[in-house]
């Protein structure tokens, strides 16, 4: 049982890297592992319930080996704020925005010859009373077959990627994202001023959230604007997205500035505002303005000792 669950770690692990990687984006660039690419890394997908959607993966082996991958399915979830997926069984049906157990596909194996090119066919099959919003699930290619004594969860990892797919079913769709925190350091010493946006699903359907970070000066003009999210990541149900963004002006600047956030999210377009004040105050400007300080307190005492000399001369 504990070797499982290392293994099962090691799983969780290994694809953490990967899906950070991807980034929930909907790209068509290929994600390489041991040799092997695969097209697309991720499938963005509208269905309805019912219907059957056939796609297809394009394994490449740019190799000169011969290679042999076997197709897995499971679902995933959001796990932590960084995009980090959590892997689970295509058994447990039950589980809320599961997608595994719509897979089909006739292959077990999947042979390889050097350099070449194979379209894997697959269909996700919708169930007519499929829950509204959003699933998830993604396809594996593993170099070692599961063992049948073993939980589905129980991969041995050896090699593999996977391709992910993120399913929506139409129907009573929430879109409800929420604004946790906007923060940024009090005073930065030096730049980049680094600003931390925390977005949380509360819907039943993944959005990705966009907008912009307006700067503005202490006497309100506008100095510079970030836009958010450039990387288009996703936010999944029941989970909270941190984005982090970075603000390096070339100009010298100095002083109290504000940041206002807008976020747009969803299809109906849902806005989210948050503001944070902080001061720009580089070293060197703290060092002159002590500098300066210690000069002008020297230049008082060295005064008042004159003129306290000057006093005792003219009272002699």
């Amino acid at each position: 049982m504990q070797n499982n669950s290392i293994k099962l770690k090691f799983f969780t692990v290994i694809f953490s890297f990967f899906l950070i990687l991807s980034s929930f984006q909907f790209a068509s660039a290929q994600i390489s592992g041991d040799g092997l690419t695969i097209s697309p890394p991720i499938l963005e997908l509208e269905t309805k319930p019912g219907e059957t959607y056939n796609q297809i993966i394009k394994i490449t082996n740019p190799t000169n080996n011969l290679i042999e991958v076997y197709p897995q399915v499971m679902n995933f979830r959001a796990s932590g704020e960084g995009g980090e997926p959590a892997f689970y069984p295509a058994t447990e049906e039950e589980a809320n925005f599961s997608l595994a157990q719509w897979i089909k596909f006739n292959q077990s194996k999947v042979a390889l010859t050097p350099e070449q090119v194979v379209e894997f066919n697959y269909s996700i099959e919708v169930p007519a009373d499929a829950e509204a919003g959003g699933h998830y699930g993604v396809i594996f290619f593993a170099t070692q077959p599961p063992k049948a004594e073993e939980d589905q969860s129980q991969i041995s990892i050896s090699s593999m990627i996977g391709s992910l797919i993120l399913a929506k079913v139409p129907g009573t769709i929430i879109e409800k994202g929420f604004l946790e925190s906007f923060k940024a350091n009090r005073i930065y010493l030096k730049l980049p001023a680094t600003f931390q946006v925390r977005i949380s699903n509360l819907g039943n359907v993944h959005f990705k959230p966009r907008g912009d970070i307006t700067i503005k000066g202490m006497f309100g003009g506008e100095s510079d604007k970030i836009q958010l999210n450039q990387a288009r990541g996703n936010v999944l149900p029941d989970s909270i997205r941190k984005f982090e963004e970075k603000w390096n002006p070339e100009k010298i600047i100095i002083g109290r500035y504000t940041a206002d956030l807008r976020v747009v999210y969803g299809e109906s377009e849902k806005t989210l505002d948050g503001q944070v004040v902080f001061w720009v105050l580089p070293l060197w400007f703290l060092l002159a303005l002590g500098g300066l300080i210690i000069s002008i307190i020297v230049l008082i005492i060295i005064i008042k000792k004159k003129r306290k000399n000057r006093n005792l001369a003219w009272n002699s």
